[in-house]
């Protein structure tokens, strides 16, 4: 499947996608400056300028495919008031605010509960497209009811190399064609995906994402795309 066929519309230079109402973003990580410096650095919380750039989308409705949260464990205080904060942000921004629960995204139901417009979910289907944070694999029913599924979760990047020969990396999306295994998904209509980048730039990709995580998708073709997609 080529760029064109899949359902959504691209923005050069942006980390989301945009399908129907809805604007779709990746990773945002809120709180992953704590993490940082504790080795040593000192940079300041990112989380307003984040929210800025998810206001900017200008879209009616918001999808985020999980990972909101930084931490893994319990919700400290401190946390739990720079979330609600984002969220209360969001909740008058969007008409509708749909999260797709990440791996990081412990006990966040007690923040999301707070507000009518703003749900979580394991898995979310619109347009004829599956999302899901890409932890794990599909729900039968989502593989048997889409033919496209959105996630995020790996923060695909692309190795360049100047002509000095200096490489460096710039994120990405990432392209799939899907071949889910017979024996434990039957009657999958589930054909292609897409991964799209971390919403948040500042934080790193995983240089195990070809090898490991793609593998969870048994039998998979990828293929990186080197125009629009990089950012």
């Amino acid at each position: 499947m080529d760029i064109d066929d899949f359902p959504f519309n691209f923005k050069k230079g942006s980390r989301a996608v945009f399908t129907g109402d809805f604007a779709v973003a990746g990773d945002v990580h809120l709180g992953f400056e704590e993490e940082i410096n504790l080795n040593g650095y000192n940079i300041w919380e990112k989380t307003d300028e984040i929210t800025k750039k998810l206001l900017s989308l200008r879209a009616k409705k918001l999808i985020l495919l999980g990972d909101i949260r930084k931490r893994y464990t319990y919700i400290m205080p401190k946390e739990g008031g720079v979330l609600i904060k984002f969220f209360s942000v969001l909740a008058n921004a969007f008409e509708e605010v749909i999260i797709t629960k990440g791996n990081h995204d412990g006990g966040l139901e007690k923040i999301t509960s707070r507000f009518n417009n703003v749900t979580l979910e394991s898995e979310f289907v619109y347009n004829g497209i599956g999302f899901m944070h890409g932890h794990a694999l599909p729900s039968k029913k989502l593989a048997e009811s889409v033919d496209t599924v959105c996630i995020s979760h790996l923060h695909p990047f692309v190795v360049m190399r100047d002509s000095n020969g200096i490489s460096y990396r710039k994120d990405c999306f990432f392209f799939l064609d899907i071949k889910l295994p017979v024996k434990t998904y039957h009657n999958s209509r589930l054909r292609s995906g897409i991964v799209i980048p971390k919403f948040n730039q500042y934080i790193g990709g995983s240089a195990e994402f070809e090898s490991r995580a793609l593998m969870r998708y048994s039998k998979v073709r990828a293929k990186m795309t080197t125009d629009l997609e990089i950012l």
